[in-house]
C-alpha cells in the first residue's frame, strides 16, 4: 500500500502534466478541429519534460524531412532499463537463449507493445486520439493503467506519416465552412505512395517503411503491433479481429490464433463498455503480406488492425438506421445481431471524438492482454523462433553468383535484411544439389527465426477459390493475390532441399550495387545519368549496349541525352503516378510533374521528349473531377464531396488533341495500364483491344515473352515475368501485315505467354488472351506510343520490368545517328 506521502507527491507530479484541452485549446476529436504536426510533437515534448513516465526520441525522417517520433510509455523503472527490456525481447524474438533461460528472461522481461497513428492522413481520428492515450498512460492511477506500466513497454507513434498530417490537417482548415468543407486532397497524401505506404511494408522502398521496420524487426521486436486505421464497412462502428478469410498458410498458426484471442479481449471490451457497432471476419483478410499489421504475423508477432467509423475529416454527421443498407457486402444483416456482428449500432451523432473513445478502448484491451500475459508473450516468441530455426527443409535459398541482373539481386538481398531476414555470402564456390556455385552467391538459410516471412517472398502464392456455396463467385483479395519476390525483381533464386557445405560470413552491411553500363543491370541506368550529368559523352549501339569512347562509340547508333520527361499529375490523387515519379527520382531522371493547364497549350513538343501517364481511366485523365459535381465518396458512403474549381476538370479534349500534336511532332507518349485507352480511343491508333469480360488476374504474376531485338527490351530476359494489378490489357493489330509499316506501324515488345502464364496469384479465363501483345509500341505520325497493357513500376517492387520504362525515357530523348 502506498504511504500518504507518495501518494500526495504524485498527485503534485501529474497536476504539472498538461491536458491535451490545455494544450490545443479544445479538446480532441471536437467538431470541426484537426491538430496538426507542430501540435501533436508540442505536446509530447511537454509531456517529456513534465513526466519520468515517458522518454522521448527520434527514430527517422519522413519522405519530406520532418522527424519521426516515438514516446516510450511505461513506469519511471522501467524506463531507466530499456535497454535492457530491448535485449530481452531480442534474444528471445531470435531464439537465442537456451530452454531454461528463455524461461527465466519471460519471466522478467516487459512486453513490447507497439501503437502507431496516422499512417493515412485522411483517417484523421488515430492521430487525434493520440493525445489522449498518451496523457492516460501518464497519469491514469487506476489499477489497469498502473499494472499496463509495471508490465509492458509501450512504443506510441504518435504519428508515422507527418507530411500527410500537415497537408490533410491544413487543406481541411482552409475548407471548413465553405461548400467545399468535404472536398479530397488534390494530392497524394505522400509523397510517393499516398495510400499505398501501407502496402510497402516488405518493399520498404519508403523512408517511413524502413524507419519504422528498423524498429519492429532489428531493434525491438514487440510481440503485439497494433496498426490503427478508419474505416470498416458500413454502418459498423469498429472492425477487428478476427480477419476474414482466406488465411495465408506460412503464418504460425499460433500467431493467428493470438490474433483472434487480443480480438476477442477487445470485442468484450466494448461489450462491457456499451459501445455498439463491433464488427469482425469481413473485409480485412489474413492472406497478403505486405501492410504495417500483415507483415509482424510473419515475423512471429500479433499484427492487430482496427478500422474505427469515419464521415469525413472532423465533420460531424447524424445517422438514421432506416438509412443504412439491409446487409453488410457478405450478406449479414446490418440492423440484426449476428456472431461477429453482435450488437448493431443503430444510428445518432457520429464525429472523430466517438472514434477516439472507440480508439482508446481498443487500446486497452490490447495493453491489458499484454500487462497480464507478459510472461506467456515473451515466452511465445521464443518458441516460435525455434521452431522455425529446427525446421529442416527447406534448407536453404541461394542466389547464384554470377545473375543476370547481379544489381537487383542485391537490391533484394538487402531489403530482406533490413525485415530482419538472417543473410549469408559465400567466400568461396560450392556445391548444393548437384549445382555449382561461385564465391559471392548469397544463401538465405531456412531455419532461422522469421522463416514464415522468408518462405512467403520467396515461393509463389496460390490464391484460395473461395466461394458462397458450389457455384457462386470466388472471393476476390482484400489486396494483391501474389507477390513472390524474386520473380517481380528478376532475380534468380534456387531451393536447396538438403543440407550442403559452403563456408558462409553473415552479411552485416548493405550489399552496393555495382557501378556497372552493363544493360543486363538496372544500376546501369544510375551510371548512366550520373554520366548524363557531368555532360560525358555515351552512346548506344546498335544492340543497346551503352560506350563512352573506342571503336564502338564511333560506329554506334543513337547519341544519349539527358531525357527532358514529362509526368502528368492530375488532381484526383494518383497514387500510380506517385510511384512512378519515385522511380524516376530513384534512377536520377530529370523530369517535370504537369497539371491540366499544361496541356491546354500546344507547345508541349518544344518542351518535353517523352511524356508518361501513370494508370488512370481515360475519362479520369479527361474530365476529371468535373467543376461542381461530387468529387469522390469517402469511408462513409453519404459522405460526398464538391471539389474546389481550381482543381476540377481534367486535360479535356483540347488537351487530349496536343497530347497528340506532341506524338505526331515526334514526341513519345508512354501510357500504363488504364491509361493506355486514352491514345488508343483518342489517336485513332490501328489496335483493338482485347475484351477483358472473362480474363480476370487480380494482382498477381504472369510470365511474359519478348521479342528479341527490340530497343525497348534491351537488357531483358527473353522470357520474364509481369505483375498485372487488376487484369491488365492485351492488343491485336488491326493493320493488314503489307500496312503495318511506316508512320502507322505496330510493333509486340512483349506478349503474354501463350501456356503456363500464371506465376504466382490467382487468374481465371487466361485463355482470352494467351500470345497476344502486352507491350506495344506504336508509330503516330514521327512519334510513338508506348503501351504498357500492366504497371512495370507498380508500387516500385516491379523491378524486373523497370528496363522498359528506363528504355522507353532514354530511347525518346536520344538522336539516332
Amino acid at each position: 500500500m502506498r504511504s500518504l506521502s507518495g501518494l500526495l507527491f504524485c498527485s503534485l507530479a501529474l497536476a504539472a502534466v498538461p491536458t491535451p484541452r490545455e494544450h490545443l485549446g479544445y479538446t480532441p476529436g471536437d467538431d470541426y478541429k484537426l491538430a496538426d504536426y507542430a501540435d501533436v510533437t508540442a505536446y509530447f515534448r511537454k509531456l517529456a519534460a513534465s513526466s519520468d513516465r515517458i522518454r522521448l526520441e527520434q527514430f527517422g525522417s519522413s519522405a519530406n524531412g520532418k522527424p519521426l517520433l516515438v514516446a516510450y510509455l511505461s513506469s519511471p523503472e522501467n524506463l531507466k532499463q530499456l535497454d535492457r527490456w530491448k535485449s530481452i525481447s531480442r534474444r528471445l524474438a531470435l531464439g537465442q537463449a537456451n530452454l531454461e533461460e528463455a524461461h527465466k528472461l519471460a519471466a522478467e522481461g516487459r512486453a513490447i507493445v507497439w501503437i502507431d497513428s496516422g499512417l493515412h492522413a485522411s483517417e484523421v481520428a488515430p492521430v487525434q486520439h493520440s493525445f489522449d492515450l498518451a496523457y492516460r498512460m501518464i497519469t491514469a492511477e487506476d489499477e489497469e493503467t498502473r499494472r499496463i506500466r509495471d508490465r509492458v513497454i509501450l512504443l506510441q507513434v504518435p504519428v508515422i506519416n507527418p507530411d500527410g498530417l500537415d497537408w490533410i490537417a491544413h487543406w481541411y482548415r482552409s475548407n471548413v465552412g465553405s461548400p467545399h468543407e468535404l472536398a479530397p486532397l488534390p494530392r497524394l497524401y505522400h509523397k510517393y505512395a499516398g495510400h499505398d505506404n501501407n502496402r510497402d511494408w516488405f518493399m520498404l522502398n519508403l523512408p517511413e517503411s524502413r524507419h519504422v521496420s528498423s524498429m519492429l524487426f532489428n531493434e525491438w521486436f514487440p510481440q503485439i503491433v497494433y496498426n490503427q486505421h478508419q474505416s470498416p464497412a458500413f454502418p459498423a462502428r469498429i472492425f477487428v479481429p478476427p480477419y476474414a478469410e482466406p488465411l495465408n498458410p506460412h503464418i504460425p498458426a499460433v500467431v493467428m490464433e493470438g490474433i483472434n484471442t487480443i480480438g476477442a479481449a477487445m470485442k468484450e471490451r466494448f461489450a462491457r463498455e456499451n459501445k455498439p457497432g463491433i464488427l469482425s471476419y469481413f473485409g480485412f483478410d489474413a492472406w497478403w503480406n505486405g501492410g504495417l499489421r500483415s507483415v509482424p504475423a510473419f515475423h512471429n508477432m500479433h499484427g492487430i488492425l482496427t478500422e474505427t467509423a469515419l464521415h469525413s475529416y472532423a465533420t460531424p454527421k447524424v445517422y438514421d438506421a432506416k438509412d443504412f443498407p439491409a446487409r453488410f457486402g457478405n450478406g449479414v444483416p446490418t440492423r440484426e445481431p449476428s456472431v461477429f456482428y453482435q450488437r448493431p449500432w443503430m444510428g445518432g451523432k457520429w464525429g472523430v471524438r466517438d472514434a477516439i473513445e472507440y480508439m482508446l478502448t481498443a487500446d486497452f484491451a490490447i495493453l491489458d492482454q499484454a500487462a497480464v500475459r507478459s510472461g506467456y508473450y515473451l515466452l511465445k516468441a521464443w518458441e516460435l523462433a525455434r521452431k522455425s530455426m529446427d525446421t529442416p527443409k527447406p534448407h536453404a535459398w541461394i542466389l547464384p553468383a554470377g545473375q543476370w541482373d547481379f544489381s537487383e539481386a542485391a537490391n533484394m538481398t538487402n531489403r530482406l535484411r533490413m525485415s530482419g531476414v538472417q543473410v549469408y555470402r559465400s567466400r568461396s564456390a560450392f556445391t548444393a544439389a548437384g549445382r555449382e556455385y561461385g564465391a559471392g552467391s548469397i544463401v538465405l538459410p531456412g531455419g532461422q527465426p522469421f522463416r514464415p516471412y522468408l518462405i512467403d517472398l520467396m515461393e509463389p502464392q496460390k490464391y484460395p477459390e473461395i466461394r458462397a456455396g458450389q457455384s457462386g463467385a470466388a472471393k476476390r483479395p482484400y489486396d494483391v493475390a501474389g507477390w513472390t519476390l524474386p520473380m517481380n525483381m528478376g532475380v534468380e533464386v534456387v531451393r536447396a532441399e538438403d543440407p550442403f557445405d559452403a563456408a558462409l560470413d553473415p552479411v552485416q552491411t548493405g550489399i552496393a550495387p555495382p557501378e556497372t553500363l552493363e544493360r543486363k543491370q538496372n544500376a546501369s541506368f544510375r551510371s548512366l545519368a550520373t554520366l548524363l550529368a557531368r555532360a560525358a559523352p555515351a552512346r548506344f549501339t546498335s544492340g543497346g549496349d551503352i560506350v563512352t569512347e573506342g571503336a564502338a562509340y564511333t560506329s554506334a547508333a543513337w547519341e544519349i541525352r539527358q531525357p527532358r520527361t514529362a509526368l502528368y499529375e492530375p488532381y484526383t490523387a494518383n497514387m500510380d503516378t506517385g510511384w512512378t515519379q519515385y522511380v524516376l527520382e530513384d534512377y536520377k531522371i530529370p523530369h517535370t510533374l504537369i497539371h491540366n493547364e499544361d496541356f491546354q497549350r500546344n507547345n508541349l513538343a518544344t518542351r518535353f521528349d517523352s511524356i508518361i501517364l501513370a494508370s488512370q481511366s481515360a475519362q479520369g485523365i479527361l474530365h476529371g473531377t468535373r467543376p461542381g459535381e461530387p468529387g469522390g465518396r469517402g469511408p462513409d458512403p453519404d459522405a460526398t464531396t464538391v471539389q474546389r474549381p481550381e482543381f476540377s476538370g481534367g486535360i479535356g479534349l483540347k488537351g487530349a488533341a496536343h497530347l497528340d500534336e506532341f506524338v505526331r511532332q515526334g514526341g513519345t507518349l508512354i501510357a500504363f495500364d488504364d491509361a493506355t485507352q486514352l491514345p488508343v480511343q483518342q489517336f485513332g491508333l490501328p489496335l483493338r483491344t482485347v475484351s477483358k469480360e472473362n480474363f480476370y488476374c487480380p494482382g498477381s504474376i504472369i510470365r511474359i515473352k519478348i521479342e528479341s531485338g527490340h530497343p525497348l527490351a534491351w537488357g531483358m530476359k527473353p522470357d520474364s515475368y509481369a505483375f498485372l494489378n487488376d487484369g491488365g490489357y492485351a492488343w491485336e493489330t488491326s493493320l493488314t501485315k503489307e500496312y503495318n509499316k511506316g508512320d502507322r506501324e505496330v510493333r509486340a515488345v512483349a506478349r503474354y505467354a501463350s501456356s503456363n502464364l500464371l506465376a504466382s496469384g490467382w487468374m481465371s479465363g487466361e485463355r482470352a488472351v494467351l500470345g497476344k501483345q502486352i507491350l506495344v509500341e506504336a508509330r503516330h505520325g514521327k512519334g510513338r506510343v508506348v503501351l504498357f497493357g500492366f504497371r512495370p513500376q507498380f508500387r516500385a517492387q516491379t523491378t524486373g520490368t523497370f528496363k522498359f520504362l528506363l528504355n522507353a525515357i532514354y530511347l525518346a530523348s536520344a538522336k539516332q545517328l
